[in-house]
């Protein structure tokens, strides 16, 4: 069979292979001078290079070695030094200053289920001499390897090495856990002290908090040292608590550390590419413990460089806050008269030819001319980027790069005067270069010699415009402000003449585009794309000025900057007006989103990355959230709360405000570990486009963070946003196809044949790879071969005339998908006659092993057993996270069976004897299914494993959590009905990156392509493994599985049951256009009864066309259908309909209608779902469970009458459940808040005669001493003249009160959540336990919970954050008043909208409560909607009306607010703890983390715990366990011991 895929795409992904090969140099190391038996000087050069294996799908280090002859004044020679070889393992490495040492700091696996471990290791030039296990050491955490805290330095006696760990953190432990005597231990022994390592009690889920994107494991580092001599490990102490401590270096004659302390109270902000957080300059002393304050505590300082003479440290310093990048001020400390001078002051404008300012995001590690007078750096220059010197004593600088050609230079440093630096240009990848530099007052004479040439890529030109603003569009203040662009465009071929336009604003916003190689850009053009990158006002290298010009003015200024840009190249350039499209990432997202919504006739595609879409949302939700107010304009403050002018202007500065205007097809692709813009940023996005019938497509890369630069997320993003560029801008083929011409991208290599180390992973061996490498695909291999040089050291050879030099180089590595690390080694001679190096290679390339990628991507297996690819796990690992249920699959829920693994057991047959089974074969659920492909994965209660059915026709499935599971006889017992998760084919990348040349996916498989990061949208909360159901029928007689057709797609099947006839089949289809929202205890989702008729595929609705409905039970005879129905949109719970189909006529009635004011027999149906077997034998009567204000009753209901007869009024219990209705058998449990359940069964009287119903006791549990309850009625006072009906309705309480212990008791008060939920007076362990340590306990239903009428629901809306939180007060003063009460110790204990609530009281009565403990809390609706799976709620909750399409006008945001609690956090005194799911998808647990940082920053005690597997419900064992033990412990912390001993008076 041909090749199905386009050759468009082939080409493309063999452009990108190689494109994507060339390296990029990322260190380099100079060794010791040597000095020649004729008296030159020569050195070694190490380098270390990144690339991409696309293979390997990672990114490979390698290192290369050089060496460098100079006569100090100039440089004789210069050459490579032996072959790349691939860097493994190495974390950290450091030569000492002698160059006799090195240090290594490396990565071992663990073997089988240990973790990894680290090694220090010391080298002498011959051997490894110190090998010492850090891990096995257990001084300190993960030792840090970042560029932000890491460090690895030499004392300057080379005994001692300085690093950063994380600190070691006590072990934790459940509550609960136990551990038996140790074997020989005494009684007494058990009784003594705990030892200091034991582990601490009901901590292991305390939060800690880290420093935000890409340094997630970063928490509370440590400075610790190593004693080479002594082979011991010490960490320093005398750094103050407030402090976190890195980039440290040992201060002159090894008497302390030098550090760079950040503050990171009263909560740590993100980091990363954040050069505004407040920090300092440190010094320790090793021998007293003293830390020294060396430069100002009120700035943002870092990268300290010491000068060789050891007298000056230099470093860079901004202002604390404001832009997280702008011009910074470099400053030098005298280390001897310890006085601090400014070398450069930050520049407000850069001139034409002067220094433009300090733009960089750290000095070169090393930065310091010989005469300890000089330094080097390198930094922005409008858009390029150029290497200066700066003399310390004068302030003066000088450009070492203003004669070289333009383009993108780099230090990569300097020693001796050896300067070793970096350059590339757009159209030529990174080369390496070096030169002497000159002495002073002569540095404009620096001659450049390339080390490691790359040749230009050919069929790119390239050129900078400067562009004028419009003179409406200028500064207030800042003006007469030029900006930047650089454009790149095919200079090659038919699309040379006219091509079309791709335009990309950068991220940051305050980055900037540098003249240096960029991949996407350079691939963009070489497809026949003109690719314009816009460096808008705002971008670094212009001034500050420029950087300050922006705040205030996001999405105006920069988006008038890129459109006059665009209309301008598009006035001056032959390009083509009519195809221009956007590409963006993070603001650049930002910009391009604005841009297709303010200019939607200018731009015919969008692709963008990580988006910033609504800043109002982002606020809560990202790790730097005084980007949000920076940006917008406004000022921040740690303890700052929002403000609801605030929040408006940020959403009116967001690009969602334009959404309705976007007409251009968007492509997004977000990361989904991303904490800088949380990924629910570009989802809301996307759910904006699909409401509104714009074409998108949404790209989910799991293990990628903000930079989505994983291998292979990089690789599938460029096929992505080519293909779509290409689809909607309608690219000739022909121009495609003439513009990627093997020819014009690979002749440049000629003459630069690759090693065979460097063609070995390419090379396919087969005829159709040898096709691949003459057409098409050649390109992109070829192109990306080249490697990035990642570090290089130099070593001086015998004879003094020639050096070595080893360089560590990377590369993607296709056949092995991940970055190939590589060593490469050269020779350096000293040429004869002229100053000058002669270089060589000496040895081919040789890969370096077992590397430790710390940004590798995971990669899901596909599941041999149901088909799931994402997220899936191998045999014998630990069950989905989300529901920790799934451990049953390999037995029976019922009876427990385990046996083989596609093995079911059917009964046949009962008698009075017992049961008779018949074994009748495995069950297709094992491979083969998703060969067939079948289905995916099956709903949690029918294992996959295995099928056992106990009895058949004689048991049902229980009312398992979830909408859509069922398992359903055939009434001839001969087929099963279940539903399970859509299989979906095995996801394929783009391009077969392991084999060049491969072929490519068959035709069944073409709709697969390309698709393995889409994303794919679930039902929410409790259901993020449900996306597409399908019904499935097994034949248990012909052993056959199938799915059935027939259901339309816009719906998701469930609750399945066969007709009467099993010609058919009943479910509740639910919409999911044009997206789905949770569905999780929300049953106001569109939703109607079908029937699929498995003869002729039609399907029939067979209830209301706009309700929402659930629960069908067919009765007995098969003439009716039950269920219940309620409306579409407003409250997710609410009173609800029971209606009844007649099977032959089709026609429905209501059996009962919505009770709007509740009556003394009856308050309405609230109940979730019906029971499985509702109907009494005479298919006439059913029975259901529901609350009746603060009971739950079982009802009888005459479906022919329509009157209901409560079975259960009057009992002592408070709530019964009917678990079956067999045969007129009832079988339920009962319950009271002192009475755990007890099963009863009761046999159900002929019509008429049902009162008194004889329950007689099955399986009775004693009542639980201590506690007593009784229910309270609170009558809310008239609010004036005339109230209606809601202003006077009453609500109730439930009060458990201990029976022992001395009054007054103190009080926890408890409004439940939802708000549409209730207390019942059910078994509540965790209320009856807090009742036996002696607190009285209120259950809150206050106006708006079920089981009160429709009207009491009703009534709550739009008055949310009011009505509710007023009738909680109101029933705390009224019970303070009846009951004996210790009014002074109040505590409030709630989750979900019940904290929501408890945190509006805390604000209302700041000194009324002394403990607050709160599970999952609402505290700010605005940042919810963004956020949360029912956006719908926070608009329902308030009154206002949800549809699809709706996005949040400012008002709105505004109103949202005033009624969140957050708002007024300020007036919060009461020690609060909070309790977290990281995996909430209702709530999302930032929520509860904005709330904490809120509270921490104003001084209010605060706790917070972060359950990683949890959900809203906090439903584990071990969940449930901690949390009540944590709030527990909390409440009698701060409302102290009960009173026991009969005084009357509590504990302190």
């Amino acid at each position: 069979m041909e090749p199905s895929v386009p050759p468009r795409a082939e080409e493309l992904s063999e452009l990108y292979r190689e494109l994507s090969q060339h390296p990029g140099l990322s260190t380099a190391c100079l060794g010791p001078d040597l000095t020649t038996q004729y008296g030159g000087k020569y050195c070694s050069l190490y380098t270390e290079w990144s690339q991409r294996d696309l293979a390997r799908a990672e990114n490979i280090k390698f290192c290369r070695q050089y060496l460098i002859f100079h006569d100090g004044a100039s440089i004789v020679y210069s050459g490579p030094a032996g072959t790349c070889s691939e860097i493994k393992d190495e974390l950290l490495s450091r030569e000492s200053p002698s160059g006799t040492l090195k240090a290594v700091l490396r990565k071992v696996p663990g073997k089988e289920k240990e973790k990894e471990k680290q090694f220090l290791e010391v080298w002498d030039q011959n051997r490894k001499v110190k090998s010492i296990d850090l891990t096995a050491l257990d001084k300190h955490g993960s030792v840090y390897d970042d560029d932000q805290f890491g460090c690895l330095a030499w004392s300057h006696s080379e005994t001692h090495l300085l690093y950063v760990a994380e600190k070691k953190r006590p072990k934790a432990e459940s509550f609960f856990q136990s551990k038996a005597p140790e074997l020989g231990t005494s009684d007494e022994d058990t009784g003594h002290p705990k030892k200091e390592d034991a582990p601490i009690k009901g901590e292991q889920f305390v939060y800690h908090e880290d420093w935000g994107e890409t340094l997630s494991t970063r928490s509370v580092p440590v400075l610790c040292v190593l004693d080479i001599e002594g082979n011991s490990i010490s960490v320093l102490e005398g750094i103050p608590g407030h402090l976190s401590p890195g980039q440290a270096f040992w201060s002159p004659e090894d008497t302390g550390v030098v550090f760079v302390g950040w503050w990171h109270d009263p909560f740590r902000l993100g980091l990363r590419h954040c050069t505004n957080r407040r920090s300092a300059l440190f010094y320790v002393d090793l021998t007293g413990g003293r830390c020294e304050l060396l430069s100002e505590d009120t700035k943002a300082v870092w990268s300290p460089r010491l000068s060789p003479d050891s007298c000056r440290i230099v470093y860079l310093e901004n202002d604390v806050l404001g832009p997280h990048q702008q011009c910074s001020r470099l400053r030098m400390y005298d280390w001897y008269t310890k006085h601090t001078t400014t070398v450069l002051e930050a520049v407000p404008r850069q001139a034409w030819g002067a220094f433009p300012g300090i733009y960089c995001g750290a000095l070169p590690g090393m930065c310091w001319a010989a005469d300890s007078r000089r330094i080097l750096l390198d930094t922005a220059q409008r858009s390029r980027q150029d290497v200066f010197v700066v003399d310390t004593a004068t302030g003066t600088t000088t450009s070492l790069t203003g004669d070289s050609p333009q383009g993108s230079w780099s230090v990569l440093t300097i020693d001796r005067d050896l300067l070793v630096a970096r350059f590339s240009t757009p159209s030529c990848p990174p080369m390496l270069k070096v030169a002497v530099l000159p002495a002073a007052g002569r540095e404009a004479q620096t001659q450049w010699i390339c080390l490691q040439d790359a040749s230009p890529v050919p069929g790119i030109s390239w050129g900078i415009r400067t562009l004028q603003p419009l003179p409406e569009q200028e500064h207030p203040q800042y003006g007469g402000l030029d900006f930047d662009a650089i454009l790149m465009r095919p200079s090659e071929g038919p699309t040379a003449q006219k091509p079309p336009l791709v335009v990309m604003p950068h991220g940051g916003p305050h980055s900037v585009f540098t003249a240096g190689w960029m991949l996407y850009p350079a691939a963009l053009c070489r497809v026949g794309f003109a690719v314009l990158l816009v460096n808008y006002r705002g971008s670094l290298g212009f001034g500050q000025d420029s950087v300050a010009s922006l705040p205030g003015n996001v999405g105006t200024q920069d988006v008038h900057d890129v459109q006059l840009c665009v209309e301008r190249v598009l006035q001056e350039e032959t390009l083509d007006a009519s195809r221009v499209a956007l590409v963006g990432g993070s603001h650049g997202g930002f910009l391009a989103c604005h841009l297709i919504g303010q200019f939607p006739g200018t731009y015919h595609a969008c692709v963008v990355r990580n988006p910033v879409v609504n800043i109002a949302s982002m606020v809560a939700t990202t790790d730097i959230p005084d980007w949000c107010l920076t940006e917008t304009g406004l000022p921040y403050k740690p303890d700052a709360l929002p403000d609801p002018a605030q929040l408006t202007e940020m959403l009116h500065k967001s690009p969602i405000r334009y959404v309705d205007q976007v007409r251009a097809p968007v492509l997004l692709m977000l990361g989904e570990d991303d904490r800088r813009v949380p990924p629910k940023q570009g989802v809301e996005y996307y759910r904006a486009l699909k409401a509104r019938g714009v074409v998108t497509r949404l790209l989910w890369y799991p293990g990628n963070n903000h930079a989505l630069a994983g291998v292979e997320a990089e690789a599938d993003g460029f096929m992505n946003m080519a293909l779509w560029l290409l689809k909607h801008l309608q690219l000739p083929e022909e121009l495609v196809a003439t513009g990627l011409s093997p020819a014009r991208i690979c002749g440049y290599v000629a003459g630069d044949a690759p090693s065979p180390a460097e063609n070995s992973p390419m090379a396919s061996g087969t005829e159709e790879g040898a096709e691949a490498a003459r057409g098409p695909a050649a390109r992109y291999r070829e192109l990306s071969r080249f490697p990035a040089i990642t570090r290089a050291a130099l070593r001086a050879a015998a004879g003094g005339q020639t050096f070595q030099l080893y360089t560590e180089c990377s590369r993607p590595d296709l056949a092995r998908r991940r970055l190939l690390r590589f060593a490469r080694h050269y020779s350096l001679r000293r040429t004869a006659g002229r100053p000058g190096l002669a270089a060589s290679r000496t040895a081919l390339s040789a890969e370096l092993h077992h590397q430790y990628d710390p940004g590798g991507l995971r990669g899901g297996a596909r599941c041999p057993r149901h088909g799931s690819s994402a997220g899936t796990r191998p045999p014998g690992s630990a069950a989905p996270r989300s529901n920790a249920a799934r451990g049953r699959a390999t037995s029976c829920w019922r009876c427990g069976t385990a046996g083989d693994a596609a093995t079911a057991w059917i009964s046949r047959r009962w008698g009075s004897m017992g049961t008779s089974t018949r074994r009748v074969g495995p069950l297709p659920h094992g491979p083969r299914p998703q060969q067939g492909g079948w289905h995916g994965q099956l709903p949690w209660w029918l294992p996959g494993a295995q099928l056992c059915l106990c009895q058949a026709g004689l048991w049902h499935p229980p009312a398992v959590p979830g909408p859509f599971a069922c398992l359903a006889w055939s009434h001839s017992e001969t087929r099963l009905l279940y539903v399970a998760e859509k299989s979906r084919p095995k996801r394929q990348p783009l391009c077969p990156w392991d084999v060049p040349g491969a072929a490519w996916l068959a035709a069944e498989d073409e709709d697969e392509e390309g698709k393995q990061f889409v994303y794919h949208e679930d039902w929410g909360e409790a259901l993020s493994t449900r996306s597409v159901p399908v019904l499935c029928v097994l034949d248990l007689e012909g052993l056959s599985l199938s799915v059935l057709d027939g259901v339309p797609e816009h719906l998701s099947p469930g609750q399945a049951l066969w007709s009467l006839d099993d010609c058919g089949v009943v479910f509740v289809g639910w919409w999911h256009e044009p997206f789905r929202l949770g569905l999780n205890a929300c049953s106001n989702r569109r939703s109607g009864i079908f029937h699929l008729d498995l003869a002729s595929g039609c399907c029939e609705l067979l209830s209301a066309e706009n309700v929402s409905v659930c629960s069908p039970r067919l009765s007995p005879d098969g003439q009716h259908l039950l269920y219940l129905e309620g409306v579409v949109g407003g409250p997710h719970r609410q009173c609800l309909r029971l209606c009844m189909l007649t099977w032959q006529t089709r026609q429905t009635v209501t059996v009962l209608d919505v009770v709007e004011e509740p009556t003394e027999a009856f308050a309405g149906l609230y109940t979730e779902v019906l029971p499985p077997q509702c109907w009494a034998a005479d298919s006439r009567r059913a029975v259901l469970g529901t609350p009746q204000r603060s009971r739950t009753d079982l009802l009888l209901v005459d479906v022919e009458t329509s009157t209901v007869t409560n079975l259960t009024a009057g009992s002592p219990e408070g709530c019964w459940e009917l678990l079956t209705l067999q045969w007129d058998l009832l079988v339920a449990t009962c319950s009271a808040p002192h009475h755990p359940p007890s099963l009863v069964v009761a046999v159900l009287p002929p019509a008429g005669q049902e009162l008194p119903l004889g329950w007689v006791l099955v399986e009775d549990t004693p009542t639980v001493p201590g506690v007593t309850w009784k229910t309270l009625t609170v009558q809310p006072p008239c609010s004036g003249p005339g109230p209606s009906a809601q202003d006077t309705q009453a609500f109730e309480a439930l009060l458990l009160s201990p029976s022992d212990g001395t009054p007054p008791h103190p009080l926890v008060v408890c409004p439940h959540g939802g708000p549409h939920a209730v207390f019942d007076a059910r078994w509540r362990p965790s209320m009856a336990a807090l009742c036996q340590l002696g607190f009285a306990v209120l259950l809150v239903n206050y106006r708006g919970s079920l089981g009160f009428g429709q009207a009491s629901i009703s009534s709550l809306l739009s008055r949310v954050g009011e009505q509710d939180v007023a009738d909680t007060q109101l029933a705390v003063e009224q019970v303070l008043h009846r009951e004996p009460l210790d009014p002074h110790r109040l505590a409030l204990l709630a989750g979900s909208h019940g904290a929501f609530i408890a945190l509006h009281l805390l604000t209302r009565e700041p000194k009324r409560y002394r403990a607050c403990a709160l599970r999952s809390p609402v505290s700010n609706l605005p940042t919810q909607l963004g956020t949360s799976d029912i956006p719908d709620w926070r608009y329902t909750s308030l009154g206002l009306p949800y549809s699809f399409e709706r996005v949040p006008r400012a008002e709105e945001v505004a109103t949202m607010l005033l009624r969140s609690p957050i708002s007024q956090a300020a007036q919060v005194q009461t020690p609060v703890l909070l309790c977290a799911g990281a995996r909430d998808r209702r709530v999302s647990p930032m929520q509860a983390l904005e709330l904490y940082r809120v509270l921490r920053a104003r001084g209010v005690p605060a706790r917070l715990l972060w359950y990683p597997e949890g959900g809203h419900a906090l439903a584990g064992v071990e969940t449930e366990a901690d949390v009540f033990k944590n709030c527990a412990h909390w409440l009698l912390k701060h409302l102290g011991q009960p009173t026991r001993d009969g005084t009357g008076q509590h504990s302190p």
